[in-house]
């Protein structure tokens, strides 16, 4: 563990004893006591085997509820969560102690992983697949869940089932190749997911936006975002991006492996296997959380996408994400049909009695990124 992180991160209660083999799940919150719960259990339920938490200062009972999980390794900080690469520093420093050979997950709160013949196949079982394969890395599409009416009133019970409030997503995601601007940086997951709600309602105006243009959208961003172009006050070059959909959340863990950000690694060997990540941001919460992490500023990008949501949804207070494209959520199965994910022979030889996918069209340079292992 860094030094760095090391005086940032306070270990709570019970110290994790090293363990090799284990299926753990890194995770960073921040006023997440509601949704903990069925988080945990979700992951329980796929096979994950112990947790370890950063508790980023709550002040709702995340803490009291961390020590009360006998299978969570919690760790308290007040430091900046953009001062440690939104995260990402404590994650690795976790993942450096705890995680060596081990199968390990990071994902947020409000995210429930999800992967082909997930509905039969223990996760122990596919990172048992994943390393009979040879790979070290699982790819995921961030999937965004909704309510079928308005968000305002997507009341969430503590501890129940997420998708009992929110059920409903966008089928019209495509996975493409990203245009390479620095070419002297090695090639790896050079992918991006269009599609999905906060895309269709949130950033319209970029809703067909082509690769070259988000391209340079991206490179004026990263000017904009140097510590050069601040001093030059080019703050307003360019703007704001509609979020990443696309994640790297299952590695295996190994020396000098981390993540760089919270969608991308160091260059590892990835499975043409991929899965989803549903990710349930949109209960009624959202709004008043959206208010305070665009005044928060901890965010990427100063927190502009959350800016962006609370403008617009204290416009229309009463808005859906609903609309013709949207289908309730019915299985791991049908996400591949839809080429959210992707699945491959070798695994679904293992499930002989399983219905073959479907496949239904996607389009062809997408599918061939996602199957031919161009990551």
């Amino acid at each position: 563990m860094t030094t760095r992180c090391r005086h940032a991160l306070v270990e709570l209660g019970r110290r994790a004893d090293r363990r090799t083999g284990s299926i753990d799940a890194y995770l960073v919150v921040r006023d997440e006591a509601a949704r903990l719960p069925y988080m945990f259990e979700h992951h329980r339920g796929l096979g994950v085997e112990r947790f370890f938490v950063v508790d980023n200062a709550s002040a709702d009972g995340t803490a009291e509820f961390l020590a009360g999980q006998s299978d969570c390794y919690a760790y308290r900080t007040t430091a900046s969560f953009a001062e440690a690469n939104h995260g990402m520093d404590w994650i690795n420093a976790l993942v450096e102690r705890h995680g060596d050979s081990n199968w390990c997950l990071f994902a947020d709160a409000d995210e429930l992983l999800t992967y082909p013949h997930a509905d039969r196949m223990p996760l122990r079982d596919l990172c048992a697949f994943l390393d009979r394969s040879g790979y070290e890395g699982l790819f995921a599409t961030l999937l965004d869940m909704y309510p079928d009416g308005p968000v305002a009133r997507a009341d969430y019970v503590s501890g129940t089932p997420f998708l009992d409030t929110c059920r409903h997503h966008d089928t019209g995601y495509r996975l493409r190749s990203k245009v390479r601007i620095n070419p002297t940086r090695p090639a790896f997951a050079e992918v991006e997911a269009v599609g999905g709600p906060r895309l269709r309602v949130f950033y319209p105006e970029l809703a067909r936006a082509g690769r070259w243009r988000m391209a340079l959208l991206r490179t004026l961003r990263g000017i904009r975002l140097h510590p050069v172009g601040k001093k030059l006050g080019l703050g307003r070059l360019g703007s704001p991006l509609p979020p990443d959909l696309t994640k790297i959340p299952l590695v295996k863990g190994a020396p000098g492996r981390r993540w760089i950000s919270n969608h991308r690694t160091t260059p590892l060997r990835l499975s043409p296997v991929t899965g989803a990540l549903l990710h349930f941001k949109f209960f009624s919460d959202f709004h008043r959380r959206a208010v305070a992490e665009a005044a928060r500023g901890e965010h990427w990008d100063g927190g502009s996408e959350y800016l962006r949501y609370a403008e617009q949804l204290s416009r229309d207070p009463n808005a859906t994400l609903m609309h013709a494209g949207s289908e309730a959520f019915r299985s791991p199965g049908r996400l591949v049909d839809l080429g959210i994910m992707a699945s491959g022979p070798e695994l679904d030889r293992l499930f002989p009695g399983a219905r073959a996918p479907v496949r239904n069209p996607v389009p062809a340079p997408a599918m061939r990124v996602a199957r031919a292992h161009r990551f």
